[in-house]
């Protein structure tokens, strides 16, 4: 009986490995698979059919059902794996051609990075919407036709999966652009601050869970000079404005020698870290409790 007849252009030999993977405990129960592989021209053949009369622990349209469900799997496997990077970069070179070759290259990593990052953050049991998309199509083809031609199936039967490749190459493309943009600011704001003379050698940042903040001097001496009184005023009148923007722009502004940024693990403002980090490099150092930290954090909080 015949159960399978696939037409592939390429990669035939992963894709027959990744299906023996899936149909192996078959064999073990004694199920009797018969595979073969045929070239016609450039595309190859693989087909599968079954000894009926071996099929002895299932009703013989449960084990159909089944085996379609491993052919699905194999082949979504095989899709994500070798298929995927390849519809990838051919949407980026024909929607955002205008790129020089290392940013299309930065934006099929960013698209990549973020497809993986949703594939994450499911459960454990959960499969991804893409999966989900194409083994559910594959199924429903199946279940209408044993023959299939792969291309054909991933040109006109997977327009959904498609879809939402190009909504994630976008994303990443949205993503490239705004990492640039920052990158370009960070690059100003280093710029400002090498220019500028240190108005104080060393400061010391205490951070607080609510985004405020408190800046000492080498002396241990509470930083609130009139420029930082006058961007603090601003805060409440400003939706704009941000307790972390009110910090770069001190610390840009006072151009310190050394910056030492206390009591960083109990917090999760990354983002001011980084920004911090980038802007003033190997002038920076960040502690998780250090004596200072111990000593002046303690009496920060008791005030």
């Amino acid at each position: 009986m015949n159960l399978l007849l696939l037409t592939v252009d390429r990669n035939i030999d992963v894709i027959k490995d990744k299906l023996d993977r899936q149909v192996e405990s078959f064999v073990n129960e004694g199920v009797i698979l018969e595979e073969e592989i045929e070239s016609k021209d450039d595309l190859s053949l693989l087909k599968y059919s079954v000894r009926i009369e071996s099929i002895k622990n299932y009703p013989i349209s449960d084990f159909i059902n089944i085996f379609k469900y491993c052919v699905a799997n194999a082949l979504w496997d095989y899709i994500q794996l070798y298929e995927e990077p390849q519809l990838i970069r051919k949407i980026i070179e024909q929607e955002y051609y205008y790129f020089d070759i290392k940013e299309r290259m930065e934006i099929e990593k960013n698209t990549v990075q973020i497809l993986n990052d949703e594939g994450k953050m499911l459960n454990f049991n959960e499969a991804s919407s893409r999966k989900k998309k194409i083994i559910s199509n594959i199924i429903a083809y199946l279940n209408n036709d044993f023959q299939m031609n792969l291309k054909g199936f991933l040109t006109f039967r997977l327009k959904d999966y498609m879809l939402e490749l190009e909504e994630t190459v976008e994303k990443a493309v949205e993503d490239f652009l705004l990492d640039k943009e920052y990158n370009e600011f960070i690059k100003l704001l280093k710029y400002f601050v090498d220019i500028q003379d240190s108005k104080i050698e060393t400061i010391h940042i205490i951070l607080e869970a609510d985004g405020k903040y408190t800046l000492y001097d080498e002396n241990n001496n509470i930083i609130n000079n009139d420029y930082i009184k006058d961007i603090a005023s601003e805060i409440s009148e400003n939706n704009f404005l941000t307790y972390d923007d009110l910090l770069i722009s001190s610390l840009i502004t006072i151009a310190p020698k050394f910056v030492y940024i206390h009591q960083s693990n109990i917090l999760k403002r990354t983002d001011v870290i980084k920004t911090i980090t980038r802007v003033f490099a190997n002038r920076v150092k960040i502690c998780n409790g250090c004596e200072w930290c111990k000593v002046n954090a303690h009496y920060h909080h008791q005030e």
